[in-house]
């Protein structure tokens, strides 16, 4: 399916490269003071040394976790906290509504519950796009100034399709005419491109008919013919988004579309592609083209600062209609380890658990349900993982923390690089042989990288729901089984039964 988010605007001939309207770029840049800027002033990128050291440092509760993560409090860069909020944070004042039946009301409230953290779902405008500005500045700059194309790669969940969608907006806007896509399984370069053609003939003034492009609408096609009409055809600025480049399985679709790249920029063709996906694909797309390197901005999609999911989440609880103390709230963000999608999906389950309660108040019981209901609906998803996770803490004490260390990693970051991980535990005390053994216990789900060294999660939600449990922030013992043990059990009921 593709679609487009074209709007209205005049054509625009020479693009790409300074032809942008500027001042429509300038009023719409985040980050050069933008409505809903979070960063108050322009940073120097922050060491993966500095920002693991600001995790670790806030990473564990008051209360005694199973075991300590190393303290790196002290690492160069380390960033000073925000002072934390105090006491309960207020609710924006909601009218009064009329009075309900107590289920219609119930219903009413999971709605607005839903409505309000909505964690499946990308972010539909720039007010809760939290903590992105510096990597949507980057993909505006390279791909609407410089006429680059764009590569935003991160772990599932962590707002790549958000900050797409955000960027299509802005260029949308800007004058571009912008298409989006989904890719993946086995689909073939021309079945992943068609679509793109299709829709580029109903937009009226882009300059492509119908015999251009009628023999590929009906016949496989590669890259260089799809260059060259694009090139000929398409008058104004274009952007190809295409989301879940990741799924794609085939390495020849992955080649031709990285020909494409390079060839859309050799012609000088006022068409881009923003490419959204996984890290190990980035690797792929280049592997075959080294010069595409020169024609493409990579945007990795780290962790958030848990200061900007916090206030994400108070943002989250007023349009639900929900207060929720300080500390609570402190817990849940920094239970998502930097991830918005953990973020909302904690809040959500713990908005729903207030719910259930008759209270529109979430402490820290509330919040101690609902991380673990959290926990019970990913388990159900992903059971291997789940019970792997919970395997896992009966590990030795310095496994389990180089466990955590690596889920770390992986949380704040697209990849985990194993020489940066060990350099930490090193320094921490940890030798050779219990690093070994924590990746070895991780095999499962843990997997090599294209790139030597690296290493990334099948299941990218996994590293913080076991922080959630190696921090003592739901109970292992009130884990439900997943997977095979509910099978199981449920096999013994029937042999009890007969």
């Amino acid at each position: 399916m593709c679609w487009s988010s074209r709007k209205s605007g005049s054509d625009r001939d020479d693009l790409f490269r300074h032809h942008f309207d500027r001042h429509t770029l300038d009023r719409h840049h985040l980050a050069r003071g933008g409505a809903v800027q979070l960063d108050s002033a322009e940073r120097p990128p922050v060491s993966f040394f500095a920002r693991l050291g600001n995790w670790l440092s806030g990473l564990l509760d008051p209360e005694p976790p199973l075991s300590s993560l190393p303290d790196l409090r002290a690492a160069p860069g380390n960033a000073a906290s925000v002072p934390a909020h105090s006491g309960p944070i207020a609710a924006i004042p909601a009218r009064p509504a009329p009075a309900v039946s107590p289920s219609r009301s119930l219903s009413s409230g999971r709605t607005r519950i839903h409505s309000a953290f909505d964690a499946g779902m990308p972010v539909e405008n720039r007010a809760g796009l939290a903590g992105r500005a510096r990597e949507l500045d980057r993909l505006v700059e390279a791909v609407l100034e410089h006429g680059k194309h764009g590569i935003v790669f991160g772990a599932r969940g962590s707002g790549k399709t958000s900050l797409a969608r955000v960027f299509g907006d802005m260029a949308d806007e800007a004058g571009a005419t912008v298409l989006y896509n989904l890719a993946g399984g086995d689909i073939d370069f021309s079945e992943l491109c068609r679509p793109y053609l299709v829709e580029l003939l109903s937009i009226p003034g882009e300059g492509i008919r119908r015999v251009d492009v009628q023999p590929l609408l009906t016949a496989p096609f590669d890259a260089r013919q799809m260059a060259t009409i694009l090139a000929e055809k398409v008058r104004r600025p274009t952007i190809f988004v295409l989301d879940e480049f990741d799924r794609i399985e085939t390495h020849a679709t992955k080649t031709e579309m990285a020909a494409l790249m390079k060839l859309l920029s050799d012609m000088r063709s006022p068409v881009r592609i923003v490419a959204v996906g996984i890290a190990a694909n980035l690797e792929d797309l280049i592997e075959g083209h080294p010069s595409l390197r020169r024609h493409i901005v990579s945007v990795p999609i780290g962790g958030i600062e848990t200061e900007q999911l916090k206030a994400l989440l108070v943002r989250c609880c007023d349009a639900a209609g929900l207060t929720i103390d300080d500390d609570a709230a402190m817990k849940i963000a920094r239970s998502a380890v930097g991830s918005p999608y953990h973020l909302r999906l904690f809040g959500a389950n713990c908005a729903i658990a207030a719910s259930r309660a008759g209270r529109d108040h979430i402490d820290d019981t509330l919040v101690q349900q609902g991380l673990l209901d959290a926990y019970s609906e990913w388990g159900a998803l992903s059971p291997r993982a789940a019970a792997l996770v919970v395997d896992l803490q009966r590990l030795p004490k310095p496994t389990a923390m180089a466990i955590a260390v690596i889920c770390l990693a992986a949380a704040m970051r697209t990849r985990i690089e194993r020489d940066e991980v060990t350099l930490v535990l090193n320094e921490d005390g940890h030798d050779d042989a219990t690093i070994a053994a924590a990746f070895a216990a991780l095999s499962p789900i843990l997997h090599a990288s294209a790139i030597e060294g690296s290493y990334y999660f099948d299941d990218t939600l996994a590293p913080q729901f076991y922080l959630l449990v190696y921090n003592r922030r739901i109970d292992p013992a009130r884990i439900k089984p997943t997977g095979f043990d509910d099978l199981r059990n449920v096999l013994e009921r029937g042999v009890r039964d007969q």
